[in-house]
């Protein structure tokens, strides 16, 4: 728990102490839970814990009792505080069944809203190259989930990346679709020259960290996997798709006519069941001339057969 959520935490126990409060539960064997004993301690406010309730088989001897959870039953217990951020949910859910009444319930932070999937983050953490789909903060979550709704579905079809960089989204999508038990192939387009010449005001992206010319090193990088790289202006590539159906689309072009060109294919090819995700569509920090990217898929706003939740670069195809 970060230190901030930690002291929001105390304070909120400490008004609850100084309220009435005479009996407090922690839920949690964590190390938050030691911090908090701590601060108590310091001000002699620590009388007033009746234990640490964990399901865990913990044997260390503590100055504050370790309790099963199933003694959370004690009528005694006023106010419960739940030591841990990330995993709060997952404590609140175990204890509830053993709480008697009504107790006063204190939370901390908000990391039990992060995209929680085991798979995911083995696979995110397991790539050479890391992922640039950051265009929001959930990309890759959202990308995530649109192979699994597709895998659930039983769709058939291709995987298609415009704008591979050095192809860390593409290993991503790659492995995922691995670890789904599917065999979708991943097709990307990339021009591994830079970005072309400007052919629109709405072209406003360029930048050298996003420009890799080693075409040699990324096809390399995919040596043995299901995945066709295709080079080249996308403009005049993304026809490579036309007989395609395609379970999900990753566009992250930065500028309005990759994306135009690559829209007005993957908008008619994509099928039902499947998505089109846009790195640029949403988020509202450091990306702020990719809006062409966002401007070309407007369109899709207006097409029945997507549908899109606002904040998200995700269009489903519904129908």
């Amino acid at each position: 728990m970060h230190d901030d959520d930690l002291t929001k935490l105390a304070a909120d126990l400490e008004t609850e102490l100084l309220n009435g409060a005479t009996t407090v539960a922690i839920l949690g064997a964590t190390p938050t839970a030691l911090r908090i004993i701590a601060r108590l301690a310091a001000t002699g406010l620590d009388t007033c814990i009746h234990g640490i309730y964990t399901d865990q088989c913990i044997t260390a001897s503590l100055r504050v009792p370790l309790r099963a959870l199933h003694e959370l039953r004690d009528p005694a217990i006023d106010v419960v505080v739940v030591a841990d951020d990330a995993d709060k949910q997952t404590l609140l859910q175990a204890a509830l069944p053993h709480l008697t009444g009504t107790p006063k319930v204190l939370v901390a932070g908000y990391g039990h809203l992060a995209y929680r999937d085991p798979g995911y983050h083995r696979e995110l953490a397991a790539l050479l190259v890391p992922s640039l789909a950051n265009g929001y903060p959930n990309t890759l979550p959202h990308l995530h989930q649109c192979l699994t709704n597709a895998a659930r579905l039983g769709l058939n079809g291709v995987v298609a990346e415009f704008g591979m960089h050095k192809g860390g989204t593409t290993m991503f999508l790659s492995r995922i679709i691995e670890q789904l038990g599917v065999d979708w192939p991943v097709i990307g387009f990339d021009t591994f020259t830079g970005f072309p010449a400007r052919r629109s005001p709405l072209d406003m992206y360029d930048h050298p960290d996003c420009v890799f010319t080693d075409l040699d090193a990324v096809r390399r990088y995919f040596t043995g996997r299901n995945v066709d790289i295709v080079a080249g202006d996308i403009t005049a590539t993304a026809g490579r798709l036309d007989t395609e159906d395609l379970v999900c689309t990753f566009i992250d072009t930065d500028n309005y006519t990759p994306a135009r060109a690559a829209i007005t294919i993957v908008q008619e090819r994509t099928v039902v069941g499947g998505a089109i995700v846009f790195d640029h569509f949403t988020g509202v920090d450091r990306f702020r001339y990719t809006l062409g990217e966002r401007i070309a898929a407007l369109p899709l706003l207006e097409d029945p057969r997507y549908f899109h939740l606002h904040g998200t670069g995700v269009f489903y195809r519904q129908r």
